[in-house]
């Protein structure tokens, strides 16, 4: 989703760009804002005194009838601080610190916004558009009173880049994942049965096997039974008989009769 980006003079503190992306169901905002400071805070900063830079941000739905409705709004703190005896440079921003090794590094912080979490998703309706502004500057109520007097009373301290616009719009739906080139599934119509889902993606089918023509079964090698008995009969012998029975009878071998 975008939205604005432009130039401006290089001795005047500006928005130069402005990028509004969704992550999940947060809208994440990254700018870049031309921001130097004079020789009087610079000197101030060095001699330990913090100081707090604030960027603000806005979206509102235009209404044609009624003032602008504020759908989202969100703020930053910045706090950059010197220690002159570790000779150390910190940015604080909330209950996170971040050591620096320069004032150029503590200022690169606050030029350089990236993926600020500025609210919810759901705030904004799909494919509307929305106008948003920005700014920054250097905060002088969190300076101590007297400090705030002498601000009060001296343009070197009003350092402030103007609100920039910027535009926003939010997508619909998600797009589908690439690569899914099957179509969607039919619907189900009243009183049949659904229709059949269409086969998963995925490797290429094997080659189908060669059906063998079946050989005719070679007939059974006989079998011998261990009391001698034919191929052909039930390997059966009474007792008196003899085990030597016509090769087509059943091998039973009636009994002699005394004479």
């Amino acid at each position: 989703m975008l939205l604005w980006g432009g130039q401006a003079p290089a001795s005047e503190p500006a928005v130069q760009s402005v990028t509004v992306t969704e992550r999940g169901r947060d809208l994440l905002l990254s700018a870049d804002v031309l921001l130097n400071l004079n020789n009087q805070l610079e000197d101030a900063v060095a001699r330990g005194l913090p100081l707090y830079f604030s960027v603000e941000v806005e979206i509102r739905r235009p209404r044609w009838y009624w003032f602008d409705e504020v759908v989202l709004s969100s703020n930053q703190t910045w706090r950059i601080v010197y220690n002159p005896l570790t000779r150390q440079w910190r940015v604080h921003s909330g209950n996170l610190a971040l050591p620096v090794g320069s004032l150029v590094e503590a200022l690169s912080v606050v030029r350089h916004v990236r993926n600020w979490r500025i609210g919810d998703r759901d705030a904004l309706s799909p494919d509307t558009r929305y106008q948003g502004r920005l700014r920054v500057r250097f905060d002088i109520s969190q300076l101590s009173k007297p400090f705030q007097v002498n601000a009060l009373n001296s343009s070197d301290w009003s350092l402030a880049t103007p609100w920039t616009e910027f535009n926003v719009r939010l997508s619909g739906e998600p797009a589908p994942p690439s690569g899914s080139g099957a179509p969607p599934p039919a619907a189900a119509q009243p009183g049949l049965p659904p229709p059949p889902l269409p086969p998963p993606a995925g490797p290429a089918p094997s080659a189908p096997m060669q059906s063998v023509p079946a050989q005719p079964a070679s007939p059974a090698s006989p079998i011998v039974p261990s009391n001698g008995a034919p191929a052909g009969g039930h390997g059966l012998v009474l007792p008196g008989g003899s085990p030597h029975a016509a090769p087509g009878g059943l091998g039973l071998t009636p009994p002699t009769e005394s004479q």
